[in-house]
């Protein structure tokens, strides 16, 4: 191991190599979620997800329990996340968003097809390759929902991250399917367009409130040279009714054309 690369909401992540030498990220679940979860059932549900065929997908490589410590490698992927790259710019050419909308949905199609839903679709789970937009994590929330005790779920406590969390999401819903990943993939294509995402306020309760009760705004009150088409595929996304938003990660792609 080499040393620490990252910080998420569910695990810290280091740079190290495999048995073949290969760079590799190593990532560790944070202790304080280890004592609400399952270990044997969390590694058993992220190990679904090494089904996933795709290249822009960032498979389970590994992972186990060692000295107390839950952990998952994955392939380390050279570049900045999206996150990074909005911080440095801010927005994105419009170009740039839809090229990296075709490639998020390309990978959450292949996902779908075989049932994985990835329920944290949002800049720090997307790395900015070469290859194009390689998404990380896929089935890490669902993992943490699945083996989560009596502590993490009494509550139904909703898995995912507040900006880009459906609304069935936020109601912790028992029947989430693929639309959620599409609404989540319009609030990050939103973000990138406008240097924001569509509901903004310091208090994470109230952005989770918007969510669910809120009309979306209109990502051209941002951007005003924001492509009409462009944005209507936004807008179709952000449907609080997921009967409204686009039925297919493929339709939302060939949309985005």
């Amino acid at each position: 191991m080499h040393r620490e690369i990252g910080r998420g909401g569910a695990a810290r992540v280091f740079l190290a190599e495999d048995s073949a030498g290969r760079a590799v990220a190593l990532k560790v679940l944070h202790p304080e979620l280890q004592i609400s979860v399952t270990a044997d059932r969390f590694l058993r549900e992220i190990r679904l997800a090494s089904r996933i065929d795709h290249p822009l997908v960032a498979r389970v490589l590994d992972s186990g329990e060692a000295e107390w410590l839950v952990y998952y490698v994955m392939p380390f992927i050279e570049g900045p996340t999206l996150r990074v790259r909005l911080e440095r710019a801010h927005r994105l050419p419009a170009e740039e968003v839809v090229r990296m909308g075709r490639d998020l949905l390309g990978a959450l199609a292949a996902a779908h097809a075989i049932g994985i839903i990835h329920r944290d679709v949002k800049p720090e789970n997307i790395v900015l390759s070469a290859a194009g937009a390689v998404l990380l994590d896929f089935g890490i929330a669902r993992a943490i929902e699945a083996a989560g005790t009596t502590q993490l779920t009494r509550s139904g406590v909703a898995v995912g991250t507040s900006s880009y969390m459906s609304p069935e999401q936020v109601q912790a819903a028992t029947d989430i399917d693929h639309r959620s990943d599409l609404y989540s993939v319009g609030c990050v294509l939103f973000e990138s367009l406008a240097g924001r995402p569509p509901f903004q306020h310091p208090n994470e309760v109230v952005v989770l409130q918007m969510h669910l009760n809120d009309p979306p705004p209109d990502v051209r009150e941002f951007r005003a040279d924001t492509p009409p088409a462009l944005a209507d595929v936004v807008a179709k996304a952000l449907k609080k009714d997921r009967v409204e938003r686009w039925a297919s990660a493929a339709l939302m792609a060939a949309a985005l054309g």
